[in-house]
């Protein structure tokens, strides 16, 4: 459930522009001809965006950076015309701006992902609630206490609002996301960015932001291995999709709590979608695009084949994690009753370790000689003669 941070997050985008921002206008009010030419929050409006746009470049210019970029982008220029549009009207110029950049945006998951979150937060209540800062005899401690509410409440609507679209777009959503959102969020945010940052004044400063890398790692390591941590289930149908993203935004509205609790039930197929099979007698077999190799399902009423497991095609990727296992999960397929290996060359057993470390596998049949490690798993073996 932190994915948004380990790629180029929108927060860290706008957080470097006002960072730029408030770094220009404490030097441009050192500068008196320059006031008199242009005003100071002029000035550091536009250099915040030219910081944003840097930082989006340097970062790869993803959807998450472009949607930012764009939206500093109308602000800026809108605030420089004097005028003032809603948020939502913000969000959408942006969304349009993007999409006529890279159509093809619209196929990515990090398209809707990104502009949706936006769009639940302005749509809900936290978007709309008091900042601290409007509260000028509010005592610290209240400060804070309005803040942490306010980002605990934010998390929430991130959380349950973009979860149909995650069970649609990947058919798993995290449920330990969100305690590892509060933790990852502010250390992320407010310790690893700004010392990685740094770090390119002061190299030291990166040790320091690795082991609060290493340190988050650890955590979330911790968290991924409670039971459950993640819900799984098969791709939904239409009617399914169409229920479950209706709930989603249901849930996180300010509308009356009898409304909101029509969620409940507009979701259940999302998350508990039904699974086809074969009828008796009859099986269904599916070729996976896999490349080099084989990898091929045979499914019936009651059992599900594998015939070999693709490539392998580097250190750190195959065809069981880039095709096998997505495939599974969008079939709800939970297990597989066998798997056979054909021959010990790479493009067909690369990816059967990462499948029997993901996958409960009930037996294999092989040709492979008895020494070969996929069968020190301990999934029962046979040999095929």
């Amino acid at each position: 459930g932190v994915a948004h941070l380990m790629s180029i997050s929108g927060l860290h985008v706008t957080m470097f522009a006002w960072l730029v921002g408030g770094l220009v206008a404490r030097l441009w009010r050192l500068w008196p001809r320059g006031m008199l030419a242009v005003p100071t929050p002029l000035a550091a409006r536009w250099a915040g965006l030219a910081g944003a746009a840097a930082y989006a470049l340097l970062a790869g210019w993803g959807v998450p950076a472009q949607r930012t970029v764009g939206m500093i982008a109308v602000v800026v220029l809108l605030r420089s015309l004097g005028l003032r549009w809603p948020l939502p009207l913000v969000l959408l110029a942006a969304a349009l701006a993007v999409a006529l950049g890279d159509p093809w945006a619209l196929l990515q998951p990090g398209f809707w992902l990104s502009f949706v979150a936006v769009g639940l937060l302005v749509a809900s209540e936290p978007a709309r609630g008091a900042s601290p800062r409007d509260l000028p005899g509010a005592r610290w401690h209240e400060r804070l206490w309005r803040a942490v509410r306010g980002g605990l409440r934010t998390q929430v609507v991130a959380t349950v609002g973009l979860a149909p679209l995650t069970m649609i777009f990947f058919q798993q959503v995290s449920l330990v996301g969100f305690v590892a959102n509060l933790v990852a969020i502010p250390l992320v945010t407010l310790l690893i960015t700004p010392l990685a940052l740094l770090g390119l004044m002061l190299p030291p400063l990166w040790g320091l932001a690795g082991a609060l890398v290493q340190g988050l790692g650890s955590f979330l390591q911790l968290l991924a291995a409670w039971p459950l941590a993640v819900w799984t289930a098969a791709a939904a149908p239409p009617w399914a999709v169409a229920a479950g993203l209706l709930g989603g935004v249901l849930a996180v509205l300010p509308l009356p709590w009898r409304l909101r609790a029509l969620a409940v039930p507009l979701l259940l197929p999302l998350l508990w979608s039904p699974v086809e099979r074969p009828a008796e007698g009859r099986f269904e077999l599916v070729a996976a695009d896999i490349g080099q190799g084989t990898a091929v399902l045979v499914r019936t009423r009651r059992h599900l084949l594998l015939y070999d497991a693709g490539p392998r095609y580097s250190l750190e990727a195959d065809a069981a994690g880039r095709v096998l296992l997505p495939l599974l999960r969008a079939r709800g397929e939970r297990r597989v009753d066998l798997l056979m290996l054909s021959h010990r060359d790479a493009d067909h057993v690369g990816g059967a370790a990462s499948l029997l470390a993901a996958v409960p596998v009930n037996a294999i049949a092989s040709s492979l000689t008895a020494d070969h490690p996929l069968l020190a798993s301990g999934v029962p073996h046979r040999r095929c003669e």
